[in-house]
């Protein structure tokens, strides 16, 4: 990006061909404001740019980098890095080039140290240097933003090396809710799960939940898993009878699905150390609420007291016994006017501004990464 011209641009800089829905949101945020984006990354995995909501067309695209407008003698306004590795190379360019830099630390805090995995010396090392990266890094960034964890245990963690953290919730886009339909009672009900399908994450606890019911019930009943993930585990679910599997799904084609089906959502997360955490950092758990859709969740993190205090949805144990989620779904089935109930609910609570993508969005608009794309624009 030539330093030659007025016309600004914003550098992207992630550590896999993958752009994720958050990240999607945040450069979908920048291009809005009329300002091109280029994204760089790590050589990891192939191009997938279809988890935005309104379609990201790139207008070039190589072997490491991406394109969304024209970047071509363009002067970088400010750099957004969304993975640690990249973390000093974006603090470089912020300090060559004098431009505000924002790091979104949004999963890998919790991968690489809530959880962990992998051998043990990566379970040692993964730590270590996430944390190393931070104390180094941070205190050059301009801002920092973070997902929501239970007692804001990421914020006050990057809060030790930066004073400027922003939490920004992982609320869905406006579009979601207004996507949102009356369910008709007499509509088989599909059970939903949108994300990726790992069994940590629930799709085959709800499949075997499923089997459980009479066969009366399992009549007006299916699951319907969107997404990809554990090749293994999707091969066994499509053996199982009642379960559906989409994949490739993009968020406009889910949408769409909810929009003619009677749905619960799934937000059946295992009962382990990264999910003891979970905050509002879960965005199916919102994108299921703004379209009107009860919830079956587990009792992990924030959940319970966030589904209890709203009405929206039944909670259930995080390890999943068979036997309680089905009748949980039992309930879901068979109790109309409580379903309906939850449903308004659901609608009600999403129909407030600040539970959108918009209202969170407001938040790094008003930042000191956003100044210069706001002379941009």
């Amino acid at each position: 990006m030539p330093a030659k011209s007025n016309k600004k641009a914003v550098l992207v800089l992630t550590g896999a061909r993958i752009i994720n829905k958050r990240m999607s949101l945040f450069i979908e945020g920048v291009i809005a404001a009329g300002v091109p984006v280029r994204v760089f990354a790590l050589p990891r995995g192939k191009w997938k740019l279809d988890r935005s909501e309104r379609p990201l067309y790139p207008c070039l695209r190589n072997w490491l980098s991406v394109d969304f407008g024209d970047t071509r003698q363009s002067q970088l306004a400010s750099v957004m890095c969304f993975h640690w590795l990249v973390l000093p190379v974006a603090v470089l360019i912020g300090l060559l080039k004098r431009v505000p830099v924002l790091y979104d630390e949004h999963d890998h805090y919790e991968l690489n140290t809530a959880e962990g995995g992998g051998s043990a010396i990566r379970r040692v090392l993964a730590p270590a240097l996430v944390k190393w990266f931070h104390r180094i890094c941070l205190p050059w960034v301009s801002v920092v933003t973070c997902i929501h964890m239970d007692r804001q245990i990421l914020k006050r963690h990057l809060e030790q090396w930066q004073s400027s953290i922003i939490e920004i919730h992982n609320y869905p886009a406006a579009v979601w809710r207004e996507s949102a339909r009356t369910p008709d009672s007499h509509l088989p009900l599909c059970f939903v799960y949108i994300g990726g399908v790992f069994s940590e994450k629930g799709p085959e606890a709800a499949a075997e939940a499923l089997q459980l019911l009479s066969e009366h019930e399992r009549r007006g009943s299916t699951v319907h898993i969107f997404g990809d993930g554990d090749p293994a585990l999707i091969s066994r679910l499509k053996k199982v009878p009642h379960v559906v599997i989409h994949r490739s799904v993009t968020p406009a084609e889910f949408r769409t699905f909810a929009a003619n089906h009677r749905c619960c959502g799934l937000s059946l997360l295992s009962n382990t150390p990264r999910y003891r955490l979970v905050g509002t950092n879960c965005t199916k758990l919102y994108e299921y609420l703004a379209l009107g859709m009860p919830v079956l969740a587990t009792n992990v993190g924030e959940f319970p007291q966030f589904i209890t205090t709203h009405q929206v949805g039944l909670v259930v144990d995080g390890e999943m016994n068979p036997d309680e989620l089905a009748a949980a779904m039992r309930t879901m089935l068979n109790d109309t006017r409580r379903f309906h109930e939850m449903s308004y609910n659901a609608v009600t609570l999403m129909s407030t501004e600040e539970m959108t993508w918009e209202h969170e969005w407001q938040k790094i608009e008003r930042s000191q990464a956003f100044n210069n794309i706001q002379r941009a624009a």
